[in-house]
């Protein structure tokens, strides 16, 4: 559901506007979740526009999520209510010029620093060992690992936003990485994680490799984010030709009643 907020009915202005800004790979990047909500997962999102603000909220992980671009903490407070219950939790990832914006708009319950690392390697000097492709007879295996591994983000289905790599020691999956989202020209991966008595050994390396080279070969700029407190994956990722580009803040808030009535809902 896209509703415009603007007086007059212009149902394509905000296709335009993301059309043209992400020809910008750097500004892609650091808004990278509210574009995926707004062109690869616009059919898993409701998203409130106007010339000032957009916002979306997205269905497709188990916790809720909320992504925006515009500069108004007022107009971002407002229109996160026609999309969500005043009093509910939210989860937004956000760059840093876009945090005090959020600070502004919401109660802010919890802020969890990210770095953005983007692949900026040598691809075909990526070893991606045993590493191999999973398809969806792997599916009921990824989720087991995901749950042993402690990963709760995992979505409903993690073959969904593209390729996916893993590590089989017999029959037992031990180790995987997915693409998480696709936005243009770019692929985030993500649910990097290796079972607990089968790490050290280089297979969540090798799975990060086996997907770095696909998703390049398709001519995706490949990146992805880690806790800025996780200091062993980020040497992981660098040793394999990641580099940090700038800090994400992972934001709980809590979305207040609405200031005041300025328009009609939809």
């Amino acid at each position: 559901m896209t509703v415009d907020l603007d007086t007059e009915d212009r149902p394509s202005s905000l296709a335009h506007q993301i059309e043209a800004q992400t020809r910008d790979l750097e500004w892609t990047l650091a808004h990278f979740t509210f574009v995926a909500d707004v062109t690869t997962l616009v059919d898993e999102c409701d998203i409130a526009h106007s010339p000032g603000m957009s916002v979306a909220t997205c269905h497709r992980l188990p916790l809720p999520a909320l992504a925006f671009v515009g500069e108004s903490a007022d107009l971002l407070a407002n229109y996160a209510t026609f999309l969500m219950d005043p009093g509910s939790d939210v989860y937004l990832l956000v760059n840093e010029m876009q945090r005090p914006v959020v600070e502004a708009a919401f109660e802010v319950m919890e802020t969890t620093p990210e770095w953005q690392m983007v692949f900026q390697g040598d691809v075909d000097a990526l070893a991606p060992g045993l590493a191999e492709p999973l398809n969806e007879r792997d599916l009921p295996a990824m989720q087991s690992l995901a749950e042993a591994g402690g990963l709760t983000m995992l979505e409903r289905d993690p073959l969904a936003a593209g390729a996916a790599y893993g590590v089989h020691k017999g029959r037992k999956l031990v180790s995987m990485a997915t693409t998480r989202l696709q936005v243009p020209g770019a692929a985030e991966i993500g649910n990097v994680v290796t079972h607990k008595d089968h790490r050290r050994k280089g297979y969540a390396s090798a799975a990060v490799a086996a997907l770095v080279r696909a998703l390049s070969a398709e001519g995706l700029c490949v990146f992805l984010q880690v806790f800025q407190e996780n200091a062993a994956c980020i040497t992981m990722y660098q040793k394999l030709g990641f580099e940090i580009v700038r800090p994400m803040y992972l934001m709980r808030c809590v979305v207040r009643e609405a200031a005041g009535s300025e328009h009609e809902r939809y």
